[in-house]
């Protein structure tokens, strides 16, 4: 008994030796969780950080930050890390600068029959920016990863509910997106439903159904594009519980969190780090505990920046500040057009009609504009704030960065470089 007791054991020891390979290492590579990067353990990727994220060297397995493991399908090469990523959308006119990128979302795809849920996705793409010239740019950046956003907010998300309930239309989606990414040579694929069993300004279509719906859309997406595509998804910052996560991680290679939004002036900042003493509201370190809590390693978010402020969306006529030439409000302020007030007392041309200064939060780490009273009349993130969140992903071991959106930055890209250099120590992602 106990010969063939040894003979077995070496029986077990050689399968291991020839199935356990991944990557051309020899024999089975266990990471730990929380472990840095290894370089030399990937072999199928060539990426220096992605040993690191969980499970997305291999073709199955996930783990957590926790050492909990859990058994799904994800993509084999998520691309390089740290990501910095940037939403590019159809109203950019300008190709980005991918030696600053590690990845582009492109908005935006929608459902042919947004009502319905069929009909396919449709593509809508910026004219002097379109899908090719930006999958050209690998030419620039060979390890730029380029992915199809489908959704958004409001009525954008519309077709999402109704798809998911509907085993037909499911089988129709996942084909329709395979097709997209095979006809444009695309990565992979970004899901901003927002949100699951929600209906986003009354527009979108939901279901108590939905959540559940969403995990079938996700395990037949994986099944249909396969372990060489990407699949993420954007998550609310306040509310993970949307997607049920211990299933959809299977699925999903990272989560976008959208750590913006959570406030405006007068009462709240748009995006702080941490929470304040000022505006006590939700922040990245709530939205981070809130998704480990639902079950997300923070090895595999994303944290969203925002290239943006917020303004009061209905000031009275005595707050009315940040008014363009032809009369129309500004509510959601692009960083571009907030410098020329920090600078000039101008907006979008027009001098204000009170004198704002910057004032900086110090525990939130973020910036907001205020007159003379101290009243907050724009919540925006600026080189320092951007700064301080990119030490924050290094330094709370996350996978990285996204942004909204590309267009909203400065010609020089005022935000952007800061944020690159806080992550990776220079102006480009370059290695």
């Amino acid at each position: 008994m106990k010969r063939y007791w040894i003979i077995s054991l070496f029986l077990m020891l050689a399968l291991c030796g020839t199935s356990c390979t991944k990557g051309g290492s020899q024999g089975l590579v266990i990471t730990p969780p929380n472990s840095k990067p290894n370089t030399g353990n990937t072999g199928d990727t060539g990426n220096t950080g992605n040993t690191g994220n969980t499970g997305n060297t291999g073709d199955t397995g996930t783990g957590d930050n926790g050492g909990n493991t859990n058994t799904g399908t994800l993509c084999k090469d998520i691309g390089q890390s740290p990501i910095v990523l940037a939403y590019f959308t159809e109203y950019t006119e300008e190709l980005p600068e991918v030696t600053l990128l590690t990845h582009i979302n492109y908005a935006h795809g929608r459902f042919g029959n947004p009502k319905t849920g069929d009909g396919g996705i449709v593509i809508t793409q910026s004219e002097k920016a379109p899908i090719s010239k930006v999958i050209a740019l690998k030419s620039v950046n060979p390890k730029l990863k380029v992915c199809l956003m489908i959704g958004g907010w409001g009525g954008h998300a519309d077709g999402f509910s109704m798809m998911a309930r509907d085993a037909a239309k499911r089988t129709l989606f996942c084909k329709s997106v395979k097709s997209l990414l095979d006809q444009h040579k695309l990565d992979g694929v970004d899901i901003d439903w927002e949100y699951p069993t929600q209906s986003a300004d009354n527009e979108t279509g939901c279901s108590p159904d939905d959540t559940k719906n969403f995990n079938l859309v996700l395990q037949e997406l994986r099944e249909t594009i396969g372990t060489d595509k990407i699949i993420s998804y954007a998550s609310s910052s306040s509310h993970p519980e949307y997607v049920d996560w211990p299933t959809a991680i299977k699925y999903i290679d990272y989560v976008n969190v959208m750590t913006y939004d959570m406030g405006a002036a007068p009462k709240g900042h748009n995006s702080p780090l941490h929470k304040g003493e000022r505006f006590t509201h939700s922040s990245w370190d709530e939205a981070i505990q809130k998704h480990v809590k639902a079950g997300i390693p923070k090895n595999r978010m994303v944290m969203g920046v925002p290239f943006y402020g917020k303004a009061e969306k209905s000031p009275a006529d005595a707050d009315k500040v940040f008014v363009d030439s032809k009369g129309k409000l500004g509510y959601s302020i692009k960083y571009k057009d907030i410098v020329p007030v920090v600078e000039k007392g101008t907006y979008m041309g027009v001098a204000l009609n009170r004198k704002l200064h910057r004032v900086w939060d110090p525990k939130s780490m973020v910036p907001f504009l205020a007159d003379d009273t101290g009243r907050n009349f724009l919540s925006y993130d600026d080189p320092e704030s951007v700064t301080a969140k990119g030490k924050y992903v290094i330094d709370n071991s996350l996978l990285g960065a996204m942004f909204w959106e590309y267009r909203g930055d400065t010609q020089d890209h005022g935000l952007l470089k800061p944020l690159v250099k806080a992550i990776y120590g220079k102006e480009s992602v370059l290695q």
